[in-house]
């Protein structure tokens, strides 16, 4: 459980018994009738009627005893309340296609201005993992080759700063030069997808699934190729569920750098480019998945809320709530004040 938010409570435990400070008022508005008293003389009469404070004074002390001790035996009681979210959720691996054409800068942000599709997919990656706070998140990153960048955990802030720092460093090999990047050119679908079920290993979890992120075709040409519709078959032999998100504008374009002029030109996107949702379906379906198209980034953030509505988290709530007496002192107090009373009393009466 994680705690969420606490409270300082205060309350009284027995209220009812808090009618017995009653008795406090009886006692300190009770005159006793004084009986009738002979005098021989005017001065002994004088000095009878004479004011006394002793007896009052015994009754002050005896009303607030008797009405600490009434707050006392109701028990108040401090406390605090902790509520407390139950990690409930469900175990999620976003996969991320690294390929190079993720550099294609064919999408639209929110202002109209063009970005790649790999700032895309991040930034909409990102938001994701923040929006699941009870799910277990990881990563894997494929091109050529998979890599499970971080294994499932609850702390998302390090799943978010895996995913810039993959970009990062992504960034930098393409700008210096390295088309293959971190992890290869080419788009092993299969690789990337059994990384990943690897990693769904725990079949106590309240859901597990895979979140596919790609924006080409399968390379089947690779070595190391793996069948995609064969490891989502054994996804769902695990009980796991996959979604396909392709990313990709159909009728975008792209901008080039004329390596003789310097000159940047828009030329329109070829097929290869493109993501395969006839391939990415099927791969899918083989895990009762489904398959989604994202044209622009706006499109990734509904892809990716909609998936948040087929893979609802569910969220207990618990509230926990801890009192102690805050009564001993009380106790000590009132029957001090009638002790005090008693012991008095003889002089009190003395005076009187």
């Amino acid at each position: 459980m994680t705690p969420e938010a606490a409270f300082n409570l205060f309350r009284f435990n027995d209220v009812a018994l808090l009618s017995l400070a009653l008795l406090a008022l009886v006692v300190l508005l009770w005159h006793p009738r004084r009986g009738g008293a002979t005098f021989s003389g005017f001065a002994l009469a004088q000095e009878a009627l004479r004011p006394s404070r002793g007896p009052g004074f015994q009754r002050l002390l005896i009303a607030a005893g008797l009405a600490v001790l009434a707050v006392a035996l109701a028990r108040p009681q401090a406390g605090r309340a902790i509520v407390e979210r139950e990690q409930a959720g469900r175990d999620l691996q976003v996969v991320i296609d690294l390929s190079g054409s993720m550099q294609v800068d064919d999408l639209l942000d929110e202002k109209g201005q063009r970005m790649d599709r790999l700032a895309a997919v991040m930034q909409a990656a990102k938001r994701f993992v923040t929006n699941r706070p009870n799910d277990r998140i990881g990563l894997v990153f494929f091109g050529d080759r998979a890599l499970t960048s971080c294994p499932l955990t609850y702390d998302h802030e390090t799943v978010v700063q895996f995913i810039e720092r993959t970009e990062r460093q992504q960034r930098t090999l393409w700008n210096a030069g390295h088309e293959k990047g971190l992890l290869g050119n080419a788009t092993n679908l299969g690789l990337g997808l059994g990384s990943a079920v690897r990693g769904l290993n725990d079949p106590k979890s309240k859901g597990r699934a895979v979140i596919l992120i790609t924006d080409g075709a399968d390379s089947r040409e690779l070595p190391s190729w793996v069948d995609p519709v064969e490891a989502a078959r054994h996804a769902r032999s695990k009980g796991v569920m996959v979604y396909g998100i392709g990313v990709g504008n159909p009728n975008g374009t792209r901008s080039e750098r004329d390596p003789f002029t310097g000159r940047v030109r828009t030329t329109r996107l070829p097929g290869y480019l493109q993501p395969d949702m006839a391939r990415l379906e099927t791969i899918v379906a083989q895990a009762d998945g489904k398959a989604f198209r994202a044209n622009d980034r706006a499109g990734l953030d509904e892809v990716f809320a909609r998936i948040d509505e087929l893979e609802p988290t569910p969220r207990v709530i618990r509230m926990q709530e801890d009192y102690a007496d805050r009564n001993q002192w009380m106790l000590v107090l009132g029957t001090l004040l009638i002790a005090m009373a008693l012991v008095l009393e003889p002089r009190l009466r003395g005076v009187a």
